[in-house]
């Protein structure tokens, strides 16, 4: 007989793969900005598959860790890094 799984192993996996998603979805994000090509937060939201609100959290976690600002540049129409001063 194959034993039963507790609930708490699926959540375990859960938190995992989750976390595997926001990874991804991060590291798109850096990739998108250092080419400049984001486009507006909801064009955003929609290339990561994600709601805007997602996008506006990864942004401020991005903030809080890198070295270089984020700003939104309304002529390129994309979010781009600034050096920090």
């Amino acid at each position: 007989a194959i034993p039963e799984r507790s609930t708490n192993c699926f959540n375990q996996t859960d938190k995992i793969m989750g976390g595997m998603k926001y990874y991804e979805r991060t590291r798109s994000l850096i990739e998108l900005i250092e080419k400049e090509k984001t486009g507006s937060p909801a064009e955003l939201a929609e290339k990561l598959g994600v709601t805007k609100r997602t996008v506006y959290n990864i942004m401020d976690d991005l903030r809080l860790t890198l070295p270089k600002a984020i700003s939104y540049d309304s002529e390129k129409k994309s979010y781009v890094f600034l050096k920090k001063k």
